[in-house]
């Protein structure tokens, strides 16, 4: 009789249920691997074979299972058949478990019972404390003129005294009341502060202003909010960097940690590159 759908869907249910059990552990996959491409392992491996091979760790149900299903379901593959399948199914594994995310709600306003969303406040300190290589800010509106705001600026001039590549982006707009977000920023950290560099880019000149179909002039906003730590852990809210946004309105975002973190770091780098976004004068080091 011949190999049958439901023969190769078990045999591939196995392999997975295999390399679910092993994948975190590079030594004891690499072993798995190696014994299966030698002939060490094989439909016929008996318990003192498999124990040999797992060395004390965890996954010998699965292991049987899998060479159980070599035996009964695919007899014709060959050991290097099986090793390339394990293999290869190993990799993806890897690949899409780093290329996985958490995702955390976060949000500013009134506190209720039984919510599982975390505080803007928070998360923010989290983001900016845990980093260490780079941090990238993005904002509409920075207003330094409350405890909180001046807090969060002692940590990012911390940062870079430390090493940690410190970048703002920023909507070049005058703000309804007080400093537009430049001077903001220099009343709190100085262009010139001894030991602590930063960088500081706006919108093109070139860009900033627009004329509507109508024949109407306006400036385009830069109104994204963005934090992000090491290409890693990334904060996408509504709120900005001003007291009401951290800790007053109503505002909602979404943190990952993962992959796509980074992407939002590529994708401003790219628009520095292609000069959409420009380096200011007032934020040189």
């Amino acid at each position: 009789m011949g190999m049958t759908p439901e023969d190769s869907d078990a045999f591939a249910t196995a392999c997975s249920k295999l390399v679910g059990q092993v994948a975190a552990n590079q030594s004891l996959a690499d072993a798995i691997i190696a014994s299966l491409r030698s002939g060490s392992l094989t439909p016929s491996s008996g318990p003192i074979s498999i124990s040999n091979v797992l060395g004390g760790a965890p996954g010998s149900h699965n292991l049987k299972a899998f060479l159980k299903a070599w035996s009964t379901k695919m007899p014709h593959l060959g050991a290097l058949d099986v090793t390339a399948m394990v293999q290869s199914s190993l990799d993806c594994y890897r690949i899409a478990k780093g290329r996985g995310h958490t995702v955390d709600t976060v949000w500013t306003g009134p506190e209720v019972s039984g919510s599982e969303v975390r505080r803007t406040e928070a998360v923010v300190n989290e983001i900016l404390s845990g980093a260490n290589s780079d941090l990238l800010i993005v904002g509409y509106w920075l207003v330094t003129s409350t405890t909180q705001i001046q807090e969060l600026i002692n940590v990012l001039i911390g940062k870079s005294r430390a090493g940690v590549r410190v970048r703002f982006v920023f909507d070049p707009g005058e703000k309804s009341s007080g400093l537009d977000n430049f001077l903001a920023l220099n009343e709190r950290w100085p262009s010139n502060l001894d030991g602590a560099k930063r960088e500081v880019y706006s919108w093109s000149k070139d860009l900033t202003k627009a004329t509507s179909k109508r024949g109407q002039h306006y400036d385009r906003k830069l109104h994204a909010k963005v934090i992000v730590a090491d290409c890693h852990d990334a904060l996408v809210t509504s709120a900005n960097l001003t007291h009401a946004g951290m800790l007053e309105n109503l505002e909602m975002g979404l943190r990952i940690e993962g992959h796509m973190a980074g992407a939002v770091v590529r994708h401003f780098d790219l628009l520095i590159e292609e000069g959409i976004l420009e380096r200011r004068p007032d934020g040189a080091e």
